[in-house]
């Protein structure tokens, strides 16, 4: 076996974030179309599904409260408004949700991510 795959960085849109930078999100410009909500959805119905509760539950207490159930649901309202936005705007907004959700680690330095090859810019 081998680690090879033929996935490019423009092929994840939070990769850059593994690299500590905030991603610029030009795939919800460009690909529009293609923006949708159903990892929100997604992360809802884990919540309610027993299938998921139960590993969860002896897996992260800590995680399992009313407080998943409305970040959950904050998540979904807030996609929503996102989706109803114009192309050109969703970056932005998707930046700022970003930059609310996840702090940069300080605590090492982070290397400088590959570039990427332009799969996301305008023909």
């Amino acid at each position: 076996m081998t680690t090879r795959t033929p996935a490019v960085p423009d092929d994840f849109p939070h990769f850059v974030a593994w690299f500590g930078k905030v991603p610029s999100f030009d795939h919800a410009r460009v690909r529009h179309k293609d923006f949708h909500c159903k990892d929100q959805v997604f992360h809802m119905r884990q919540l309610v599904d027993a299938r998921y509760y139960l590993n969860w539950h002896y897996s992260n207490t800590e995680s399992y409260s009313s407080t998943a159930y409305f970040n959950a649901a904050e998540d979904w309202l807030r996609c929503r408004r996102i989706m109803k936005l114009s192309p050109d705007d969703r970056p932005a907004a998707l930046q700022d949700w970003f930059n609310d959700r996840h702090q940069v680690n300080s605590i090492w330095q982070y290397r400088e991510p590959p570039p990427s090859i332009g799969k996301h810019d305008q023909l």
